[in-house]
């Protein structure tokens, strides 16, 4: 029998949620949320945008101009993704090149976080953020794709960050990073990798929301 891991219950959660919906917007807001924010903010977050729109304070930088393009264009993302699933399937490289290069058109999403929105739909990449960096002793630059670089330098260095991901695979990167950030500094609410992941769930379904609210 399968043990059921934190990334079997709750990645897969969210993956469901997002086909129940037909919808991947709640899980770009989300991860728009999560930018150099704790954790454990990322619902208030969501509350304040369900409160004052796009003008929340939150909602700096490119943050809001993500989150509007995320929800007009929500039917586009989610059928390119379903898409690139039918030709690719969640594993090949090929395909998870083509769902980050898609997910990179959302204003302030770069490499790694849309490298996150496609490993809550299902695609065996994971998210190589400060603290995954730290861990395995690379730079900030190992993840920087600049927006002067070519297609094919993109692609280049899209697939040698998904073959690095891929060594471990997406479910251990998702356990042993709740299990990392669990009650750090930034996320003293969420003290155990369990509640860390959980609260990705709880994240996305208020994000749903926030975004229903302004459609």
């Amino acid at each position: 029998m399968k043990v059921k891991t934190m990334y079997n219950r709750d990645a897969i959660e969210i993956k469901n949620i997002a086909k129940y919906k037909n919808s991947v917007c709640g899980i770009v807001g989300f991860t728009l949320s999560t930018i150099q924010a704790g954790l454990q903010t990322c619902t208030g977050q969501a509350e304040k945008v369900i409160q004052h729109g796009l003008k929340a304070d939150c909602l700096w930088g490119l943050k809001d101009k993500g989150l509007e393009y995320a929800i007009k264009n929500d039917a586009y993302l989610y059928q390119k993704t379903m898409h690139i699933v039918d030709q690719y399937g969640y594993d090949s490289i090929e395909g998870i090149t083509e769902v980050i290069l898609l997910f990179m058109q959302v204003p302030n999403l770069g490499m790694v976080k849309a490298s996150f929105v496609a490993q809550m739909l299902g695609f065996n990449i994971s998210c190589l953020d400060s603290h995954n960096l730290k861990r395995l002793g690379l730079s900030a630059n190992f993840t920087k794709i600049p927006a002067t670089m070519t297609d094919a330098g993109k692609r280049k260095k899209i697939k040698v960050y998904i073959e690095l991901c891929q060594l471990e695979g997406t479910e251990y990167w998702w356990n042993t990073w709740c299990d990392y950030v669990a009650g750090n500094t930034a996320n003293r609410s969420l003290p155990t990798g369990d509640i860390v992941s959980r609260f990705h769930v709880e994240c996305v379904n208020l994000w749903y929301v926030a975004c229903e609210g302004l459609k």
